[in-house]
Parts: structure tokens; sequence; C-alpha cells
């Protein structure tokens, strides 16, 4: 899913110069840092934060964001049932 939106240039902090076409995303990587995951039966909350950087013509730019999943063991399958995102702030808060 990642990788396809990077393609689209649809994922904050991919999305290029102003102006610029797809062909023109510029390229992104996505790390998840201090994944946790907890599971309870067929419940299971992963929380982490999600790190993308993108090469810019003035460098490489970092976007954060902490993300929580919820999924859930249904007929055998993990689907995700609720997700939250919110943007990493640095300390102290500021936008």
């Amino acid at each position: 899913m990642m990788s396809e939106n990077a393609l689209r240039g649809a994922v904050f902090g991919a999305e290029g110069e102003p102006g610029s076409s797809p062909e023109e995303t510029p390229p992104t990587r996505f790390d998840l840092a201090n994944l946790h995951i907890q599971r309870y039966g067929d419940t299971a909350i992963a929380s982490y934060t999600l790190l993308i950087s993108t090469g810019a013509r003035n460098g490489v730019q970092v976007a954060a964001h902490n993300e929580s999943r919820v999924m859930v063991k249904i007929n055998g399958q993990w689907k995700i049932v609720h997700v939250h995102k919110s943007p990493a702030w640095p300390a102290p808060h500021s936008p």
C-alpha cells in the first residue's frame, strides 16, 4: 500500500514540487519506528511512528506520524478494523 501510494505521489511528504507531474515525484522511503504490538486473543493493536523520508532538491525531508491500528481475527483472517493517525510534534509542542 505504501509503495503504490509513493509511486502515485499520494502520500503526505511525497508530493514533490508544486506544479510537478506524477513522473517527477521524488523517491520516498517508509520506516516504522518504535513498533509495539499487543495481542489479546483474536484482537491485536499495533502502534508505531511512521517516518516518511523524501528526496527533494534541497535535501532529504522527513515527516513523522504516530499511528495505531487495531486488527481482529475474523473467520481465520486478520482484518484492520480501526486506524488512527496523528502528526508527531516536536517537544515542546509546536505546530
